[in-house]
This record gives C-alpha cells, structure tokens and sequence, in this order.
C-alpha cells in the first residue's frame, strides 16, 4: 500500500520589520537635523554679509572724509562751499569733492543701501553732541538695513543700535541744529557709526550709516 510522502517546504525568511522601522526612524532624525542645520546656516550667512557689508562702508567714510580734508586742509574749498553733487564729478571746479580737481575720490556706490534702487547717499549739516564747537558738522549718510546698522555701531563703537529718534531731515543739505538736541547719547563724540531716525520725512526715515567729514 502506497504512502503519501510527507513534502517538507524549506524555510521562508519572514519581513524584517523592525530594523526597517529603525532605519526609517534614523532618516527622519537625519531630515530634521539637516533642516535645523539649513536654518542655522542661512542665519549665519545673513549675519557675515552684514560685517562685510558694515565693513565696506567705514572704508568707504572715510575714503569720503579723506575727500574732504584735501578740500578744507589745503584751503581749497571752505566748510559749507563743497559740492557733493556726483553729476559734477567732470567739472573743473575745484570745489567738487567727486571731481579731480577738487577732492579727488570717486563717489561713493549705492550697492551697499537698504534699497540700492532708491536709496542715495545725503550730505546734511548738523550738530552732533560731544564734536566741534559750534554745533555744526558736515556728514555723509547713507539708509542701511537694521543688521547692517548694528554691524557698524558694534565694529565702529563697540555699540547696539541706539535708540529711534527724530534726527531731522537728512534729505536737506542743511539740517541745521535738528541733530543736536536728539542725537544719541552713546554716540556723543563718535564721527562714524549708525543711528536711526524717525524724521516724518520718508526719504530719513529708518537706519543709517554716517560718517562726519567735517567739523566746525
């Protein structure tokens, strides 16, 4: 009598479910550390491009103020007679700051603004506490974004931002004494640096990198 024969099927190896959960765990743990890390990175990114750009712009002032000292230390234009105008730079007046008859620099670039499209750079008079004797100093300045204004007051004064004040209109060639009495108390006496003003007027309105170029 025929035995059916007893068929034995060879071991299957059974789904893994456990280490591919670990794996999928330590995927998502890789995901999230390297979307922290991209945030960190662009914060420090952002961070270095305002030091570079705080830096190019102390140079920048005083490139300006060498400009100016040519001017008013070889007698060859008096205080308040300067033309600042760029679009003068081919002129043969020896009054020109931008022309090479006079200053000798070239004018400074807008690139560095808070809005290089609009933004241009101003030269006010004013009183700056702590700086001359007759309340009247000639500046230089140009609208900056806030990260770039405390890059300049922490590497020009070793300051933050100081507080918002209303500083006149900078758009005006002469702001007169309006700097004076709202003027910044940490930056008493400080010919370069970064204030912010809150002047009315939309052109002086935000932060801005100064640099005095002259003092009377």
């Amino acid at each position: 009598m025929d035995h059916a024969s007893e068929r034995r099927f060879a071991s299957q190896s059974g789904i893994a479910i456990g280490p591919i959960l670990f794996i999928i765990a330590i995927l998502a743990i890789l995901a999230a550390a390297i979307a922290a890390g991209s945030g960190s990175f662009t914060a420090g990114t952002s961070k270095e491009s305002d030091r570079t750009r705080a830096s190019a712009l102390i140079q920048i002032g005083e490139n300006l103020k060498i400009g100016v000292d040519r001017l008013l230390l070889q007698d060859i234009a008096q205080f308040g007679a300067i033309d600042f105008n760029a679009k003068n730079a081919d002129s043969s007046s020896n009054n020109v700051l931008f022309s090479p008859n006079g200053g000798g620099i070239t004018a400074p670039s807008v690139t560095l603004a808070n809005d290089p499209g609009n933004d241009v750079w101003y030269y006010p008079t004013g009183g700056i506490g702590g700086l001359g004797t007759a309340s009247s100093e000639q500046l230089a300045v140009l609208r900056v974004s806030q990260g770039v204004c405390t890059e300049v007051n922490a590497r020009a004064n070793a300051l933050a931002t100081p507080a918002v004040n209303d500083l006149g209109d900078f758009t005006s060639a002469s702001n007169d004494a309006a700097l004076l009495a709202a003027w910044p108390a940490a930056l008493f006496g400080k010919p370069i640096g970064c204030v912010q003003n809150n002047n009315a007027t939309d052109a002086s309105e935000g932060y801005f990198f100064y640099q005095v170029l002259a003092i009377r």
